[in-house]
């Protein structure tokens, strides 16, 4: 079976040769000025568009490419079901399946709503479109009958009876509830509280 990975001729070179570090880039940057200046050259036009093209080149958009494609690789044969997610890669590269749990979060779709994070709007359909917390079904699947602690350290459980079945039996067995709980929503958060790179972008943009 061949898979194929896209990427153009900067994003290929730097995935093969690797991107050069800070250090390295002022060194270029010195050899340039350096050159020009044996030649006579630091106050042509030639020196100055050279500068000003090497400045504007966007390492860390590049960088940041290159680590979505990475992830892409790492994580291409990942199941798409409700299991345990902790890497960035995980939910950046998560299938629609996951995708639906995920946003049950209701940090998370109400940044989505906000436009404040990507949230895979590519191939993710939001479904459930300003119904967050108990008024979102899928909320109420991954919640029904849950304790939680409220702000006085008591214990409660909310059970949502319009989505059971004719066995009172909700979409999501207790596994399933605790790994979206206590693993998706809660990873996924935590990479939300660090305000880096966008857990719910596959191309790695930041928050």
């Amino acid at each position: 079976m061949a898979i194929a990975i896209y990427a153009d001729d900067r994003e290929f070179g730097a995935m093969h040769y690797g991107l050069p570090s800070s250090d390295d880039r002022a060194a270029i940057r010195q050899r340039m000025e350096n050159t020009a200046r044996s030649f006579g050259l630091t106050d042509s036009d030639v020196y100055q568009r050279a500068v000003s093209r090497f400045e504007s080149f966007d390492f860390d958009k590049l960088e940041r490419k290159v680590d979505a494609l990475k992830r892409k690789v790492s994580h291409l044969f990942d199941k798409d079901e409700i299991r345990p997610m902790s890497r960035i890669g995980q939910f950046q590269q998560a299938g629609p399946e996951q995708q639906r749990w995920l946003m049950a979060n209701p940090r998370a779709q109400k940044l989505l709503e906000k436009d404040m994070m990507n949230g895979w709007r590519d191939n993710f359909v939001n479904y459930f479109q300003g119904r967050h917390g108990e008024d979102n079904p899928d909320y109420q699947a991954v919640m029904d009958g849950m304790v939680v602690f409220n702000e006085e350290g008591g214990a409660v459980s909310t059970q949502f009876l319009t989505i059971r079945d004719s066995d009172n039996r909700g979409p999501l067995r207790f596994a399933e509830q605790t790994l979206v709980k206590d693993s998706m929503w809660a990873n996924f958060n935590a990479y939300l509280d660090e305000g880096l790179d966008d857990p719910s972008d596959p191309n790695n943009g930041s928050l």
